[in-house]
């Protein structure tokens, strides 16, 4: 078994970093499968419900102040391609409030896993270990910054490791490797050799190394599937999408209208008629539709008709892009 203690840091990464997806789901593979347990303390999972809103938060910020300073540049200094840029500028902002509020559902995955792991509270050795350190100036305390709830997780993480079996094994992983690493930020600082000590106690400063030690094929499996993850759509492919269902929804509403003047249940009379209704249409106007119903027959391979389960499917499409874009539901007016 492998128990593995994750840094405040690094729970605050993989909720906000798109790129470190994987390492959720491997994480949640690996912890289904009994491989490993997952071991936080009461000060880690404190930590990560007070900041995971605010650092989500300011992802959301940062991406979008980037992409105001990226489009700046290009309205002031692009030149035959300026117009093509900004196109796809807009739709890359468009998306952004899709992009920033992924991190919500992946942030909701970390908190399953913290509620899923074996939860330990300091104890008060660790507490006096951590003011130990304080007053020798050992790391986590050889820079200048508050480090006690720093020093107090190293300490916690070293008693629970030497309560374990010699045949299981504790991994300490963090991001923060100005704290906790060495000039070679993938060792321990040599302030922390007692507590690395043995063969079955490591230290990473990532998590993808420790999963990959755990198990190299499993992050592999699903970098890969990720590699086959559909992106979000762009604006330009649903505006796209909605015009040619809008134009479908058109011409199938026109062909049911020319049926029922075929019937006689609509009646074409001249321009200028004084004469309005269901049961009326102007002949100026019925030329003008039919003129645009060739073009909708031009355009598209496929105009129908169709089956109530097809055209049910159109209507729904048509009503859920718009939704996607600010309308209400059943939002289907041509």
């Amino acid at each position: 078994m492998f128990h593995i203690f994750l840094d405040t840091c690094v729970f605050l990464d993989i909720s906000t970093k798109k790129h470190d997806l994987p390492l959720v789901s491997a994480l949640e593979e690996l912890i289904g499968a009994g491989v490993i347990k997952l071991v936080v303390t009461d000060l880690v999972a404190e930590e990560y419900e007070r900041n995971k809103a605010d650092v989500a938060n300011k992802t959301a910020k940062r991406l979008s102040q980037e992409f105001k300073q990226v489009k700046a540049v290009v309205s002031e200094f692009a030149d035959e391609k300026q117009a093509e840029t900004i196109e796809v500028l807009n739709d890359i902002n468009a998306r952004l409030p899709l992009l920033t509020d992924a991190n919500y559902v992946t942030i909701y995955r970390v908190e399953k896993l913290i509620e899923s792991a074996e939860k330990i509270s300091i104890s008060e050795r660790s507490k006096i270990a951590a003011v130990q350190r304080g007053l020798d100036k050992k790391a986590p305390f050889h820079i200048s910054k508050n480090s006690v709830a720093d020093a107090v997780i190293i300490e916690q993480f070293y008693e629970f490791s030497q309560g374990v079996s010699n045949t299981d094994s504790c991994f300490f992983i963090t991001h923060n490797h100005n704290d906790f690493s060495a000039k070679d930020h993938r060792k321990p600082h040599p302030d922390f050799d007692n507590i690395f000590n043995s063969e079955n106690v490591c230290y990473f400063n990532n998590l993808a190394s420790a999963i990959n030690l755990i198990d190299e094929d499993c992050l592999a499996g699903i970098e890969f599937e990720f590699d086959y993850t559909e992106e979000t759509r762009g604006l330009r492919a649903i505006l796209d999408a909605m015009d040619e269902l809008v134009d479908k929804v058109w011409y199938n509403r026109h062909q049911n209208r020319m049926w029922k003047i075929e019937n006689g249940e609509i009646e074409i009379v001249p321009e200028g008629t004084q004469r309005y209704g269901n049961d009326v249409i102007h002949d100026h106007i019925i030329e003008g539709a039919m003129k645009s119903a060739k073009r909708v027959e031009d355009i598209y391979e496929n105009v129908g008709p169709w089956s109530d389960f097809d055209w049910g499917m159109i209507n729904g499409k048509l009503s859920a892009l718009r939704w996607v874009l600010g309308d209400e539901w059943d939002m289907l007016d041509t």
